[in-house]
């Protein structure tokens, strides 16, 4: 006879929830850096799946962040994006999610959609100096360094958006299941926001290739604390034949992750 509970048996309604999502509707708390810079217009064209269309102007943003979430130990997370543009809807869209957790990296991307990948990130202020990296698989694809110069104008409480495509591999290998856009919106309250005289650099990796995402103008670089809530809803139906040249977006090709790299990076 059995005397105590299967945990893997199944359990009640009230602990069938989501807890992904009950941990983003409390309040996020982040400190993060954050870069934007203009590239080329035809780079953001080459990079959107329908129906994204590219906004007005070729800006990327760069956010590499300490985060705890609830009861969570912290962890580090960055975002690399391209504006978009949804109908009129305006917000990024993210080609690069590195986690430093499993459970962020498969959390986020079951339940919402986001492309995230594991990763080490390193995000340090001493005094008025930062450092922040990504680095993953022995590639550092991602490194700003930096001083604050100053308090900057802190901003209203927004809602900003990303856009997601949510979907899976069919199990046969032909096509994807059930493809979605997601938006992701993101409601914050900036508690502080200081500018940054620093440098960003991008480097190269045969699975995340940041690098061929240049920069022509750095627009600003800045270091934040905030508070997020962020809700997660489908806003279309997508065609599969919209997403399949942009998968190797959100998964690693395997050919690819076979050859020899570098040496580990050392940070």
């Amino acid at each position: 006879m059995i005397t105590t509970a299967v945990r893997y048996g199944p359990r009640p309604p009230e602990a069938q929830g989501d807890h992904e999502v009950d941990a983003t509707k409390a309040p996020i708390a982040t400190e993060a850096v954050t870069v934007t810079y203009l590239t080329d217009p035809e780079i953001v064209a080459a990079v959107l799946p329908q129906p994204l269309r590219p906004a007005d102007e070729p800006l990327v943003r760069v956010q590499l962040q300490r985060v705890r979430i609830a009861a969570r130990p912290p962890f580090g997370s960055a975002v690399f994006s391209v504006a978009a543009r949804h109908g009129e809807r305006s917000g990024d869209y993210p080609l690069f999610m590195p986690q430093s957790t499993e459970q962020s990296v498969t959390g986020g991307r079951e339940t919402f959609g986001e492309p995230k990948k594991l990763a080490h990130i390193h995000v340090e202020r001493d005094s008025d100096r930062i450092t922040a990296s990504v680095d993953r698989l022995g590639y550092e694809l991602i490194r700003v360094n930096g001083r604050i110069t100053g308090p900057g104008e802190l901003p209203p409480d927004q809602v900003n958006t990303e856009f997601y495509f949510k979907f899976l591999r069919a199990p046969d290998g032909n096509g994807l299941t059930d493809p979605h856009l997601v938006y992701g919106e993101y409601h914050r309250h900036y508690e502080l926001l200081e500018s940054i005289d620093g440098t960003l650099e991008l480097s190269e990796s045969p699975l995340d290739p940041v690098a061929d995402i240049v920069i022509r103008q750095i627009r600003s670089i800045t270091w934040c604390r905030r508070r997020t809530v962020q809700v997660g809803r489908i806003a279309a139906r997508v065609p599969q034949e919209w997403l399949l040249p942009y998968v190797h977006q959100r998964y690693d090709d395997p050919a690819v992750s076979a050859a020899p790299g570098p040496e580990p990076v050392r940070v």
